[in-house]
Order: structure tokens, then C-alpha cells, then sequence
């Protein structure tokens, strides 16, 4: 097991965000992270690292959970709250304009991404995604008999994250975009986002956006800024073919409530349907995931800020690694979200094994992990590959102690 003194302390600045280090210190009861390891993942080891399910080892701002709490005792039996001025208020501190009449409130991203979809699409319609992609939101497309038509993203020579435009298709109704992706955290630059806003609008094409991880923005130097809504940047009329959906459950961990999610849709037309199909479903946010949501965006900013820069050195961290112990492999973590996607099918050498080895432990050697399940047996659990449609990539969570993920990574390519 690595020790501290592996890390640097300039990464450690922030390590009193992050619950524990070690995986027995785990409270293996405390969230479903840990405790279905056993049972998903039998061939583990007992002191696995779980770096699988996209929450944070942080508990929630303990102010939300007061004012969740002092709700359930005093505001019993049938409530609703309007959420719109929060999410506008929220937005307006980014500099981004969002009416407040604009807001629905939605049980959940995949919740809205479905009823969006039953809505606007009839069986058979073409529906564009990005590959690789958050694996839920094509069963959305697919278990609405819908076809999934694939778009391939580049990175051009500055660096930026652009969508191939030969690779979309006129013929799609909709294009059910992560943005930033999920798992490569790819965010893409304002020109590429401009010009696939004015295809759809051409070819009457509903985009309809999953950007539940734009709080967390790494746009320079991994220093933490959150993302604009996606197409923020144009103007009005080139925005009303937009379905925005977020939620404030990744960025203030509150899956477990959950924190209340949101569809932003500027066009009344396209909101009227669309509230209408969510009413008709039951599927509004429920009040006490509203007050949390209230909570969060009024009293979490210095929180947010503390859990952003913690990421922010974490990220450093990964670069880092490689970088000491001379290690060449693919991988990314974009320009945004907790996640490195690293490939595994393709091997990754060292410059000088044998001084890589010596900086981890005498008996380490250089032998990275080439499979999902190999890196299961060596006691890392992350997302694998194939969820995504990206057989050979495991995708690892990366809000955490930056410890663990030393200690991650060291199992991965050392043995």
C-alpha cells in the first residue's frame, strides 16, 4: 500500500474533502458503492478500491441536510416548490441568462431524456448520440424503438474537442448529447457547439442535453471553472431547439435524496409539451429533492468551490503519476467531470521499468493490467468499457482521496 509520502503534499492541500483513504476504513454499509462489491464483483479482493459509481467520497453539505431534515418534520403531507428563480439566480452567477418561467422540474436526467424522447420522437426515428456515451441514455434511445446513430468526435490541432460533422445525419429527429461527455469528460469548443446548433436547427433536429457534470469544468490547466449550458454563447433564436437537463446530485452528492433535476426549455411551445408529458407521468421533482436543490444553490457555493479544487489537484495527480513513474498510455479525463478514461487494450510501456519499479516497491514490476477483469482481481473496480461501447476502456472514479488513487493506480500498472 502506498504511503503518503508517495504523494506530494502540494496534491494533499485539499484532503480533509474526501472521507477515507484506505479501503478498510470503508463503512462498506454506508453507500451501495461498497456494499454490492461483493456480490457484482465476487473475484475481488477483500481491500478492493471502488471507483465505479459516479458519486463522491464527500458528504453533502451538512446545511442541506439540516434544511432537508427540518422540512420533513414541519412541512409534512402533499408540498411543491417552484425551483425556477434558484435555477435562474444559479445560472446568473455564471454569467449565463436562464427566465425562470423556463424551468421544469423533473424526477430525474434519464427521467426527462426518456419522457423527452416518447414525446418528440415516434418509433423507428433516427436519434443521434455520441460514441463513447453514457450507456443509459442509449437504452433511452433503444427502449423507445428508436435507431442510434453514432457521432464520432475529434480533437482538431488546437487542442479543442469537435464533433466530425460528416458523421451526423440529416434524417435524426433528435441528438441526445452528454455534454460534458460521459465518461471523457470531451467538452466541445463553442465554434463545433455553434455549428452543430445551427445543423439541428436547419434540419429540424431536437437536441436535448445531459449536463449533469458541468459544474465540474476544467477548461485550463485543470483549474476549475464550471461549463456554460451548452450553446449559451448563441443567441435566443438558435437556443429554442434546446431540451437543457441537469441536476444538482452530482455536484452537491446528493444522489441518495435525490437532488432534484431540471429541464431548461426556453421555447414555450417545446415546454408546454413537454411539462405536459412529465405531469401526466408523475415524474415532476418531488419536494423534498426541490428544497434540496433550493438549499444547495443558496448555501454551497464556498462548499462547491473546496470539492472543485480538490478535483482539480486530483486531475493534476493523474498527469503527475505518468509523468514519475515514466509510464506511456492512452488516456483522458476531458475537460470536465471526476472521471480518467484510460485504455487498457492498448499497451502501455515504461521508459525505465526497472527505476519505475524501485520509486513503488522493491517488489514491484512494470506489468500493467490489460483487461477489465484483471483489474477487478488486482482489487480496482471501475466502470468498464463495454458499458459505454468502448470494449478494452474502464472508466475510474476520481473523486476521492488522492491516496487511493495512488494506491489505484500503482495496482494497475505495477505488480
Amino acid at each position: 500500500m502506498t504511503e503518503a509520502g508517495a504523494v506530494p503534499a502540494e496534491f494533499l492541500i485539499y484532503q480533509d474533502v474526501w472521507e477515507r483513504v484506505h479501503p478498510h476504513e470503508y463503512d462498506v454499509s454506508s453507500r451501495f458503492k461498497f456494499s454490492a462489491v461483493s456480490s457484482r464483483y465476487p473475484k475481488a479482493p477483500a481491500d478492493t478500491i471502488a471507483m465505479w459509481i459516479a458519486d463522491m467520497d464527500t458528504k453533502p453539505l451538512p446545511e442541506i441536510s439540516a434544511y432537508v431534515a427540518d422540512t420533513v418534520q414541519n412541512a409534512y403531507g402533499y408540498q411543491d416548490s417552484d425551483m425556477g428563480e434558484a435555477v435562474q439566480r444559479w445560472f446568473e452567477a455564471q454569467q449565463c441568462s436562464v427566465s425562470s418561467g423556463s424551468v421544469v422540474s423533473v424526477a430525474s436526467v434519464i427521467s426527462a431524456v426518456d419522457v423527452a424522447l416518447k414525446t418528440f420522437c415516434v418509433s423507428g426515428d433516427e436519434v443521434m448520440v455520441l460514441t463513447p456515451t453514457y450507456g443509459p441514455l442509449v437504452d433511452c434511445i433503444n427502449n423507445n424503438s428508436l435507431k442510434v446513430h453514432a457521432v464520432n468526435t475529434k480533437r482538431d490541432e488546437n487542442g479543442d474537442d469537435t464533433i466530425d460533422l460528416s458523421s451526423l445525419s440529416k434524417n435524426a429527429t433528435a441528438f441526445v448529447l452528454c455534454h460534458p461527455n460521459n465518461p471523457t469528460g470531451q467538452v466541445l469548443s463553442a465554434s463545433c457547439q455553434s455549428e452543430l446548433i445551427q445543423f439541428c436547427n436547419e434540419h429540424g433536429i431536437l437536441i436535448i442535453t445531459d449536463e449533469i457534470h458541468s459544474e465540474f469544468g476544467f477548461l485550463s490547466n485543470d483549474e476549475p471553472l464550471p461549463i456554460p449550458l451548452f450553446g449559451s454563447h448563441c443567441d435566443a433564436v438558435a437556443q429554442k431547439g434546446i431540451i437543457h437537463t441537469s441536476s444538482v446530485s452530482k455536484a452537491f452528492n446528493l444522489a441518495a435524496i435525490p437532488g432534484a433535476s431540471y429541464a431548461i426549455i426556453e421555447d414555450p411551445v417545446i415546454r408546454a409539451k413537454f411539462s405536459t408529458a412529465i405531469a401526466s407521468r408523475h415524474l415532476e421533482a418531488s419536494y423534498l429533492s426541490q428544497v434540496a436543490l433550493k438549499a444547495a444553490y443558496s448555501l454551497g457555493h464556498t462548499w462547491l468551490d473546496n470539492i472543485r479544487k480538490a478535483l482539480g489537484l486530483n486531475r493534476k495527480l493523474v498527469h503527475f503519476y505518468f509523468r514519475q513513474q515514466n509510464i506511456n498510455c492512452e488516456y483522458t479525463m476531458g475537460k470536465a467531470g471526476y472521471f480518467l478514461w484510460l485504455n487498457l487494450s492498448k499497451t502501455a510501456t515504461c521508459i525505465d521499468e526497472k527505476a519505475s519499479a524501485s520509486k513503488m516497491s522493491q517488489k514491484s514490476v512494470f506489468n500493467p493490467a490489460s483487461t477489465f477483469d484483471s483489474c477487478v482481481s488486482r482489487g480496482v473496480i471501475g466502470s468498464d468499457g463495454n458499458q459505454f461501447n468502448a470494449p478494452g476502456w474502464i472508466r475510474l472514479n476520481l473523486a476521492c482521496h488522492p491516496l487511493q488513487i495512488v494506491n489505484a493506480l500503482d495496482r494497475l500498472f505495477f505488480r
